[in-house]
């Protein structure tokens, strides 16, 4: 008796199509995948610093009697630009940060800033506060805006915002 040959295994073409599924669904699943990681970044350390921030804010009108800025200009935050990666927050901190005695994380990715106003005055309120809907109350008032620009390009970058009134954070391009 003859045994009969059977051909087994997979051709060079259905394995050609199998590496070229892979790579399409790799394609579409790894920069949602970075993104995502991106967002959760500047999320998790935006949430961190306002935290603070809101803590140092209520202290200082607490002891001296109204909020402190520690810019009046959206386009003067601290660091000068956010970074990709994290680097160093407490060296050197400008004195308004100081004043404020700001002693929160380290490392930080985006740059922020705290801009202040009397009551009813909505004179230093600019251009992204006005975008995030923020409009001046009739007591003294601060916001934050955080800059960041994880995916580290010059296109869209995130902003985060938070006020004295609406503890929320708002966002405008999370991850970016």
């Amino acid at each position: 008796m003859g045994h009969v040959r059977s051909d087994r295994g997979f051709t060079l073409i259905e394995v050609m199509m199998v590496v070229a599924l892979i790579a399409v669904l790799a394609a579409i699943a790894i920069p949602n995948f970075v993104s995502q990681t991106s967002r959760t970044k500047s999320d998790t350390e935006v949430m961190e610093i306002f935290a603070e921030l809101r803590i140092r804010q209520e202290q200082y009108k607490f002891e001296n009697g109204a909020y402190l800025g520690t810019t009046n200009d959206e386009s003067q935050l601290y660091p000068a630009t956010p970074a990709v990666q994290e680097r160093d927050l407490l060296g050197g901190l400008p004195a308004a940060w100081q004043n404020l005695r700001y002693r929160g994380r380290g490392t930080a990715r985006c740059s922020y800033g705290v801009i202040r106003g009397d009551g009813d005055d909505d004179s230093n309120i600019g251009a992204k506060g006005t975008a995030f809907g923020y409009t001046a109350p009739l007591t003294d008032w601060y916001y934050i805006l955080a800059w960041c620009n994880m995916d580290g390009d010059s296109g869209t970058d995130g902003y985060y915002f938070t006020d004295s009134v609406n503890t929320a954070i708002r966002k405008q391009n999370p991850g970016k």
